[in-house]
């Protein structure tokens, strides 16, 4: 099978983006940040010491209000200051994530049951078949992401946990990115793509020509892996110098033209991945053919 060809040149672009490729080291294992040096124990003292209500008395708060048992507490600090209580309660065999106001005692935990998320899904989508739900329980408030397909489109929900609301009701076409209308081509190679928006200006004259260009990369999912839109800074690079897929669905593009590619993992990143990307991934990508800079000038 033919290799994914690389440039450092495009190292932040196209996927090159792992901790290492981008020069810094990857998280310590549980988030732990081991360049910090540990504070003075005199000052977390008086850190803890200046609260209103103290750790025992969150975890009590805690048990009682989700009426469970806690397995876990810590504080959460911003600063110099406690902004709250983390504790991991098990209540009927599950665990569930809740907070507690270090001022207050309030108690915010999550009380809806998937069941019940999955109704008020139903209910904001006004119908439609569930796919799949899944608590999140790390989400700030807890959530609860449903999955409703209705009158031929997918919508992901998102339901508050604590109170029961609709935190967001995003609809989801098949790939992600812009939306489009044409129908997708199929090329012999297996790369797939359509023009999101045709363009007027030249094409890039052959595998050796440099692009300058915007572009956006996801996994199936939807799962955004990459983005010179997000850093506002256009990737520029020799077709000769990428995956094949964007040699062959970036050269046939005309300048000034926005197109989505599905890429195969045999046109991407192979069998094993890299940086982000799983093995044997398909990878969606919208382009925008800004510039060809070494293209002759009329």
């Amino acid at each position: 099978m033919r290799q994914p060809k690389f440039t450092a040149s495009l190292a932040s672009a196209l996927v090159c983006a792992s901790a290492f490729a981008q020069g810094t080291p990857p998280a310590a294992p549980g988030g732990v940040d081991y360049t910090a040096l540990p504070p003075e124990p005199a000052a977390v003292q008086k850190q803890l010491e200046g609260v209103k209500v103290s750790m025992v008395q969150a975890v009590e708060a805690a048990e009682k209000a989700m009426n469970g048992q806690s397995l876990a507490a810590r504080v959460i600090t911003t600063g110099d200051a406690v902004t709250s209580y983390e504790v991991i309660v098990t209540c009927g065999g599950l665990q569930k994530r809740v907070t507690v106001d270090p001022a207050t005692g309030k108690v915010t935990g999550a009380t809806l049951t998937v069941p019940a998320a999955m109704a008020k899904a139903l209910e904001k989508t006004k119908g439609g078949v569930v796919r799949e739900a899944a608590m999140n329980p790390g989400n700030e408030p807890p959530a609860v992401n449903v999955t409703v397909f209705k009158d031929g489109q997918r919508h992901d929900v998102v339901v508050n946990a604590v109170d029961g609301s609709i935190v967001s009701d995003t609809p989801m076409s098949r790939f992600p990115g812009d939306a489009f209308t044409g129908e997708i081509k199929t090329l012999p190679s297996g790369l797939q793509y359509v023009d999101i928006k045709e363009g007027t200006g030249p094409s890039p004259a052959d595998k050796n020509a440099v692009v300058k260009v915007h572009y956006t990369g996801w996994l199936v999912d939807g799962k955004k892996f990459d983005s010179s839109v997000d850093r506002g800074e256009p990737a520029t690079f020799a077709l000769s110098g990428v995956i094949p897929g964007w040699t062959e669905g970036v050269g046939s593009m005309k300048l000034g033209g926005k197109r989505k590619l599905i890429v195969p993992f045999a046109l991407a990143y192979g069998e094993r991945g890299r940086g982000p990307i799983p093995p044997k991934a398909t990878l969606v990508f919208d382009v925008e053919l800004l510039e060809l800079p070494n293209a002759p000038q009329p």
